[in-house]
């Protein structure tokens, strides 16, 4: 007859198996964070430098480079949670069709759920800091001119 295994004894044993599956996956997950770190940053800086003259009324009008940083990380952040949810959801779905198509159960792990939520979250952090730094070091004049 057919046995039933908890996906967490699978793993185990396909880790057990194939050498090295653990580490794979845990370099995986490393790269993809790098990745969103990139994305985030690509996009915050593309941000900055449209909104340049924007950046560049704010300092004019006195604000600090702390509350710059601060709008440009607060964006970043949002960016990063729309990206999480999207991908949260994005799972729940392939997890459905995963069972329908091959009749494999969809496990959702709260501590998987809440790793995966902290890297993004910092990869979104960390990916917008050099756009940010960068946009509260903008001199004013110089940000107004600029077309």
């Amino acid at each position: 007859g057919n046995t039933v295994q908890p996906t967490s004894e699978v793993f185990t044993g396909l880790e057990k198996s194939v050498p090295y599956l653990g580490v794979f996956l845990r370099v995986l997950v490393g790269l993809a964070a790098v990745v969103s770190a990139l994305v985030v940053m690509l996009a915050m800086y593309t941000t900055i430098t449209e909104r340049t003259r924007e950046i560049g009324i704010l300092k004019a009008m006195g604000a600090s480079r702390g509350y710059i940083i601060g709008i440009i990380e607060k964006e970043a952040i949002l960016i990063s949670v729309i990206g999480l949810v999207a991908g949260f959801v994005a799972s729940v779905i392939v997890g459905f069709f995963i069972h329908r198509i091959y009749g494999l159960m969809f496990e959702f792990s709260w501590t998987w759920a809440v790793t995966a939520a902290v890297i993004g979250l910092l990869g979104g952090v960390i990916g917008a800091l050099y756009p940010a730094m960068r946009a509260s070091n903008l001199d004013p004049v110089n940000a107004l001119a600029y077309e």
